[in-house]
């Protein structure tokens, strides 16, 4: 009797020191994670810029830590562009984003894709680069900047480091007509 009331409390004390495959913020006092986050700036009584992610970890204090992070840009209080990728981080004092994780660029003025591995985004100063290998798609013509790219958050003026070009097979997929 008393080897089985032994075995039965190891297995308890076993079973209590187990942790599982999800955890909350509550059984780590470091953790401080929200669901569905969005983060903002406004001038003049309209956003500027608004950071959406799936989830956020705002347990580090210099800094958050976002999954599927959306980054829009607005113009004027309306939508230009949207940078999106897999991870990111949010550094409070720098005021710097970085997305990274098959990251792209979606401009809506421009109509053109910037896609790099990682981007980042100076609030203060407005702007937007990368520094690795960038590929710009822009009516079927494609720009690949082996040194990345640099650009205000209007994409109309891109300073692209290392380029190489491919132009359009004819007129026709120069203006954007499929073939």
């Amino acid at each position: 009797m008393k080897k089985t009331l032994l075995l039965l409390l190891a297995a308890g004390l076993l079973g209590a020191c187990s942790s599982g495959d999800e955890f909350s913020p509550a059984e780590d006092a470091g953790m401080q994670l929200a669901n569905q986050v969005s983060i903002f700036e406004s001038k003049s009584n309209q956003k500027t810029w608004v950071l959406r992610a799936e989830a956020v970890d705002f347990s580090a204090l210099q800094s958050a830590t976002l999954k599927n992070p959306d980054l829009l840009l607005k113009e004027n209080g309306k939508d230009s562009a949207s940078v999106t990728g897999q991870t990111g981080t949010f550094d409070y004092p720098k005021k710097l984003v970085s997305i990274e994780g098959n990251a792209k660029i979606q401009s809506f003025t421009e109509n053109l894709v910037i896609t790099a591995d990682r981007f980042f985004y100076d609030v203060d100063k407005d702007r937007i680069w990368s520094t690795d290998k960038t590929v710009i798609t822009r009516a079927g013509t494609k720009v690949t900047a082996r040194g990345g790219v640099e650009t205000d958050s209007k994409l109309s003026k891109i300073e692209l480091k290392q380029q190489t070009t491919r132009l359009p097979q004819d007129m026709r997929e120069l203006k954007g007509e499929t073939l």
